[in-house]
């Protein structure tokens, strides 16, 4: 387990007021480690009751789903990197505010990953809506509901100057709250897993043919 120095700025920030008090949940590296394997940068929206008190990402509950079961064959295949848009504040007190503030925070660790890793192959995993809107707002400068999101699984953008392919899935809570959403989740991962072997299926044109006269039927 390896994390990056946590932000001691956030203490500056109004939210940190309203939060446990700590300086922010640092992002967290774990999975396989070397120069030149694949990076998967996680994102969650923000960090939940266990996060904040361990101070560590995704070690709730829902975080234990998603790192020792829907993650286990891509942790022996990447290095793995879980953070928050936001550091702090209970989830469901998030605002598009409270994003855009710890946006320079959140852009400080993500160039610190690039720049640890300037040769690997890098992707996005974003987990839920608010993170896959916000992701999409604050990096892309675009609007992208989850849904949306999804139906482009796997598309690459150019984010930091780097081509970087984006993915998105359900939140684990999601999961736990109905466990037949696991599947969809798999398919998810699968497709993710796919485009780190490099056999990911690669869309092509269709090939349409011209409507033909009547006259040409037998």
């Amino acid at each position: 387990m390896n994390l990056l120095p946590p932000q001691p700025d956030c203490r500056n920030c109004a939210r940190w007021e309203q939060a446990p008090r700590n300086p922010g949940v640092p992002t967290t590296r774990w999975g396989l480690p070397g120069p030149d394997a694949p990076v998967l940068i996680v994102i969650g929206p923000t960090p939940g009751y266990h996060e904040h008190v361990h101070n560590e990402p995704f070690v709730g509950k829902p975080g234990r789903l998603l790192r020792d079961i829907l993650l286990a064959e891509l942790s022996t295949l990447c290095t793995i990197y879980g953070t928050y848009l936001a550091r702090c504040g209970p989830e469901p007190d998030a605002r598009a505010r409270d994003y855009k503030a710890c946006f320079s925070f959140h852009s400080s660790d993500f160039a610190a990953i690039l720049d640890a890793h300037p040769a690997p192959q890098i992707l996005v995993l974003l987990l839920g809506s608010d993170a896959a809107s916000q992701f999409h707002r604050l990096h892309l400068n675009t609007r992208c509901s989850q849904k949306d999101a999804i139906s482009r699984n796997g598309k690459p953008h150019q984010i930091a100057g780097r081509t970087i392919p984006v993915f998105t899935t359900l939140h684990p809570a999601a999961v736990l709250r109905n466990n037949s959403l696991i599947h969809t989740v798999e398919d998810h991962i699968e497709l993710l897993i796919s485009t780190v072997r490099g056999c990911a299926p690669v869309p092509t044109d269709p090939d349409i043919q011209p409507p033909r006269s009547p006259h040409h039927l037998p």
